[in-house]
């Protein structure tokens, strides 16, 4: 019997931090997915336009652009890139901001578990909110 279908589209995981990218990597493989990392905002952005991904788990807190700066400029040029913002700085204006812009935040270290839950009940962000 064949295990779980799984979708061909890879995840895109983008992080500065080396060990986050091997171990998100890791996990997501065990489960089937094909993974693609990015070091930065710039280096994702530069894989567009492209095959659109399952999903981007995107670092909020990286040099030179934040996470929901990249997640802007994602939805310039395809409005459809679905994105789940991760961040080991939960702060409460992060919070904010992410919730404002439509966007669902993980805390670090990754809860596993609810990543894969999220990307199960399809709640990533995959369009700008209109601003009222």
């Amino acid at each position: 019997m064949a295990g779980p279908m799984v979708s061909a589209s890879p995840i895109y995981v983008v992080d500065d931090d080396p060990a986050v990218l091997h171990s998100t990597r890791f996990l997501f493989e065990s489960e089937g997915h094909r993974v693609e990392t990015f070091a930065s905002g710039f280096a994702l952005l530069a894989a567009f336009p492209g095959p659109c991904p399952l999903c981007v788990l995107l670092d909020h807190v990286m040099p030179g652009m934040d996470g929901l700066e990249v997640c802007r400029r994602l939805w310039d040029i395809d409005a459809r890139v679905p994105v789940i913002l991760i961040t080991g700085h939960p702060n409460p204006r992060i919070r904010t901001r992410a919730r404002e812009a439509g966007v669902p935040l993980v805390d670090k270290p990754l809860a596993f578990e609810a990543l894969v839950g999220l990307l199960a009940a399809g709640r990533t962000a995959s369009a700008p909110r209109e601003s009222p």
